[in-house]
């Protein structure tokens, strides 16, 4: 029997590429779950497996460690709804796959660490200065790719526009409220009700 072949060893890059990852993914989790006043370097480090001294190879200080989760949640974003825009069901459905991903953005931990970071953004402005072009650029992306399949499917290019805005802006508020106020809230019949008249704004988005 023929010796198999060894595993391909990762090229350096690879490997960088690779490490940066679980260390923005961890970073991604600890601002989710315990929020930016409890999120430091070292317990990044601590949680992904690398020394101090390692993670500081990548980012020598918290404010890029910080910038660079937003970054890497923001990409996940795009690269996650131009897979959802590529799926079959953009065809058939094209509102109802916009609400499912964009539920999907909006009701994930990337989306939270978003939050959080934004919160902190407000009493340090080298962190806004950092992070508000990032978030601004990822939403102009995912707001064009859904106005655009959204008048390939024979609405105009305001009325799409609008109606993203509109949908948006309900989702940023039941997130508020699912997150942190104590409030009972039905998700899923709030968003079938509005996918439901989802036609009716969009004539209103048009005529309006």
């Amino acid at each position: 029997m023929p010796p198999s072949n060894p595993p391909r060893r990762r090229t350096q890059a690879e490997r960088r590429e690779r490490s940066l990852g679980a260390i923005l993914d961890v970073a991604t989790e600890i601002l989710a779950r315990e929020g930016y006043a409890n999120f430091s370097s070292s317990r990044v480090a601590a949680q992904a497996g690398l020394s101090r001294g390692a993670l500081e190879h990548y980012f020598p200080r918290r404010l890029e460690l910080v910038a660079a989760t937003c970054q890497h949640a923001m990409d996940q974003a795009v690269d996650e709804t131009r897979r959802f825009a590529a799926g079959p069901e953009r065809q058939e459905d094209p509102v109802s796959t916009f609400l499912a991903a964009s539920e999907q953005f909006f009701f994930n931990p990337a989306y939270a660490a978003q939050i959080e970071i934004l919160i902190a953004s407000r009493a340090d402005p080298d962190l806004a200065q950092m992070v508000f072009p990032i978030i601004s650029d990822a939403r102009r992306k995912l707001d064009e790719i859904w106005t655009q399949i959204l008048t390939e499917s024979g609405h105009s290019r305001e009325a799409a526009r609008r109606f993203i805005e509109l949908s948006l802006h309900l989702m940023r508020g039941m997130f508020m409220v699912d997150t942190w106020l104590p409030y009972d809230m039905d998700r899923q019949r709030v968003i079938e009700d509005w996918r439901r008249i989802a036609p009716a704004a969009l004539a209103a988005a048009l005529t309006g």
